[in-house]
């Protein structure tokens, strides 16, 4: 299922079962079913929720979830853009 050169998780290897992926934009659950078919449940990722999301999108959405999957906490690490930003105070004394 890990795939040991990249650390990655190899998604056509997943045996039977249900699985659940954390990150910052929310968690996302993938069914696995007997035949290795892979049912992705994107209601409670943000990316997704846009309802003009079409299936394309949707296809982009995993690809990327499983491009930014620690193999060894089952966390999504955050996208780029989402790094944390710096505010400053108009009001502090200089």
């Amino acid at each position: 299922m890990v795939n040991e050169k990249n650390g990655e998780i190899d998604f056509d290897k997943l045996p039977e079962g249900v699985y659940f992926f954390t990150g910052q934009e929310g968690f996302v659950k993938v069914e696995v079913d007997n035949e290795g078919n892979q049912a992705w449940d994107l209601h409670n990722w943000f990316a997704s929720l846009d309802p003009d999301t079409n299936e394309a999108q949707h296809q982009k959405i995993i690809q990327d979830i499983k491009r930014r999957l620690n193999a060894e906490t089952g966390m999504v690490n955050p996208t780029k853009k989402l790094a944390k930003r710096i505010f400053t105070n108009p009001f502090k004394n200089k």
